[in-house]
């Protein structure tokens, strides 16, 4: 059961790409049978406490300055309240080295944290129900983009909402982890269960360093573009975060087909590639600006993207004109390929066939290493790498070895049955969240496009989330969000005995 245990929970490097949170080493499964350290994760956990606190003065700020007064006062009550707490937690328990398992633990706990104390400021400033608000922060930060609040809910709600999938796409923990842990071996596995082991520069900090600076150029050059292109500073700041990070929280209520600027889709879009693009390639534009394009994730993604827009264009035509099918199809395409999840029509009226396509680019995402959700390109790439060495099996004696390669990087068995066992498990969440909807009455079509968009952390709707929405199916959309953004194994192993109990 142990070695089942180990081949499924383990996550490898592939081919240098920065793996996301879900990345888990044999050793972490090896400390696994031992039970977590609380108090080492209190300590490193306070040190998160503060980091947060930092993150919600932003929020705070812009309702001063809207004249929120009392979601300025709960705001400020929050964060004293919990920089306190992490400083005197911090000074309480003593120094101690972060083990993989409690590092894969902290991010797991972090993102559904994060979203429940931003709850109570976000039900206020609304009126809304507390699971409603519970809703909205977990699809902000996990960068999702699925939405039940009121058609109106004021310019603080819009800005955090957006500001909150801005840190959820760089991730918390790298901020965290940058501004409170000491260099170390602590520092080290913060990194590697967000990022991956992959490192841009020789050291964690280094690399942190970049990826946050690269992060904020790709924001930067995203907001000017909107700015140019017609937005308001509000509207140009807000889908600049949401953009950026592949979220899709919009201002307008009809999203970017709310605005008439014939630009602002082809900037979105735009925005949208740079942030579902492996981050280290950007490190590389000013030695080599074809870097880009001969890395594999990024021609395999363009392929899908181009692919989605075709089959799109088909299954729309006649619906109307050609110029605006052309539009709608490529926009849509690559929305929901980088799972940012803006639209430029009601994804409700769309045929089952347009639905079938974009469900399956939802399914694709983005690059490993980018702010997009999904099953990730690379490893995509490395099951059809499998399914075409099958076949050519066929026709070769049995003593001929055929390696897995992607490049010139051979891909070892246990990375093959990790990824067969990641996107396993992918499906089987959606199965079972899709079956589940059709319980209470939806179809099959319209149900596995709601599931796929939560779990690919897209943010596309066919209509059915909704404040309306039953609370299970609520439940179970922000199971989905958060399974997806935190790719699934970590989050299941909160649920494993092992992780608290020693048996």
């Amino acid at each position: 059961m142990i070695q089942i245990l180990l081949h499924i929970l383990k996550f490898l490097r592939v081919n240098n790409y920065i793996l996301n949170a879900g990345y888990i080493s044999l050793s972490v499964m090896y400390e696994l049978v031992s039970p977590v350290r609380l108090d080492v994760l209190l300590k490193h956990l306070s040190k998160i406490l503060i980091g947060t606190g930092f993150v919600l003065l932003i929020p705070l700020l812009v309702a001063l300055f809207y004249g929120e007064i009392i979601v300025s006062g709960i705001y400020f009550l929050i964060v004293g309240l919990i920089i306190i707490s992490g400083y005197l937690i911090n000074k309480a328990l003593p120094n101690s080295e972060l083990e993989k398992k409690e590092a894969l633990v902290l991010a797991a706990v972090i993102f559904p944290f994060l979203a429940l104390i931003c709850t109570l400021p976000m039900a206020l400033l609304t009126d809304m129900t507390l699971i409603d608000a519970f809703f909205e922060t977990v699809s902000g930060i996990t960068t999702t983009g699925l939405s039940v609040s009121p058609t109106d809910p004021g310019p603080v709600f819009l800005f955090t909402r957006s500001w909150l999938q801005w840190i959820g796409g760089i991730g918390i923990l790298v901020i965290a982890m940058m501004i409170f842990v000491n260099p170390g071996t602590s520092a080290y596995r913060f990194y590697s269960v967000n990022t991956g082991e992959n490192k841009i520069k020789p050291t964690v900090f280094a690399t942190t360093k970049i990826l946050i600076k690269i992060y904020l150029i790709i924001t930067t050059i995203a907001f000017a573009l909107l700015f140019l292109g017609g937005m308001n500073i509000f509207d140009a700041v807000c889908h600049a975060l949401s953009s950026v990070s592949t979220g899709g929280f919009s201002t307008n209520t009809n999203s970017i087909s709310g605005f008439t600027s014939p630009f602002i889709p082809l900037i979105v879009t735009v925005c949208c590639v740079l942030g579902a693009l492996n981050f280290s390639l950007y490190s590389r534009i000013p030695k080599d600006i074809k870097s880009i394009f001969s890395d594999i994730q990024t021609r395999y993604f363009l392929l899908f993207g181009i692919l989605g827009f075709v089959l799109l264009f088909f299954t729309l035509s006649g619906s109307n004109s050609v110029e605006d099918t052309i539009s709608i199809a490529f926009f849509q395409a690559f929305s929901a390929i980088t799972t940012s999840g803006f639209s430029t029509i009601d994804p409700a009226t769309l045929p089952d066939s347009s639905k079938a396509v974009l469900t399956a680019l939802m399914w694709a995402g983005g690059s490993m290493g980018s702010t997009a959700g999904g099953i990730k390109i690379i490893r995509i790439i490395i099951l059809l790498k499998i399914v075409h060495i099958i076949f050519i099996r066929f026709f070769l004696p049995k003593e001929v070895l055929t390696p897995l390669k992607i490049g010139d990087e051979i891909v070892d068995s246990d990375t093959v049955y990790t990824i067969i066992t990641y996107i396993f498990l992918y499906f089987i969440v959606t199965a079972v969240s899709c079956f589940i909807f059709m319980l209470h009455g939806f179809a099959l079509d319209n149900s596995l496009f709601e599931v796929s968009s939560a779990i690919g952390t897209v943010g596309l709707s066919c209509g059915i989330t909704d404040a309306a929405m039953p609370f299970i199916l609520k439940i179970v959309l922000i199971a989905d969000m958060l399974l997806g953004r935190i790719e699934i194994i970590p989050l299941f192993i909160l649920l494993f005995t092992r992780t608290w109990v020693k048996r």
